[in-house]
């Protein structure tokens, strides 16, 4: 009778050990690990058709309050021009964050890819650093567009 009594609590211990585990890799995967170096940091998406992300980001926000930039030279292949990166500067801030575009049929979407030359993988699993970054990107680029064009979230 104790043969079992023991047995049952050493099969319970390495049941709730290996739970225990995955639900700990589930957890700190969840928060951004091993995102494979895709850089994506955060997307955002808007219900509206738009052809140049670029022209309507510079009617949309003040030159005094953020500098846009594209054409950001490629590193993958030597001279290339990837136009559809940009890169924002906040200028009351001294932060530079770089946007990957896409042009859709029904709505229009862009790529958090980088804040201040880092990549997602950067900043590590719980960083306080990028939290504050993306909160500022979005006070000062997402609230704006999103009072302009419908967010899907």
């Amino acid at each position: 009778m104790k043969i079992i009594k023991w047995l049952s609590i050493l099969a319970f211990t390495a049941i709730m050990i290996v739970a225990i585990y995955w639900i700990g890799l589930i957890f700190i995967f969840s928060y951004g690990a091993g995102s494979g170096g895709t850089g994506l940091i955060k997307s955002y998406e808007f219900n509206s058709k738009i052809d140049n992300i670029k022209t309507e980001f510079e009617k949309t926000f003040d030159k005094n309050v953020i500098h846009l930039r594209d054409s950001v030279v490629d590193n993958s292949s030597r001279g290339t021009i990837n136009e559809n990166l940009i890169i924002i500067n906040l200028k009351k801030n001294n932060m530079e964050y770089i946007i990957k575009t896409h042009i859709s049929r029904d709505n229009f979407y862009f790529y958090l890819i980088y804040i201040n030359g880092n990549i997602n993988d950067d900043f590590g699993w719980f960083s306080l650093e990028k939290y504050k970054a993306i909160k500022l990107f979005e006070q000062e680029i997402i609230d704006p567009l999103s009072k302009k064009y419908k967010r899907i979230k």
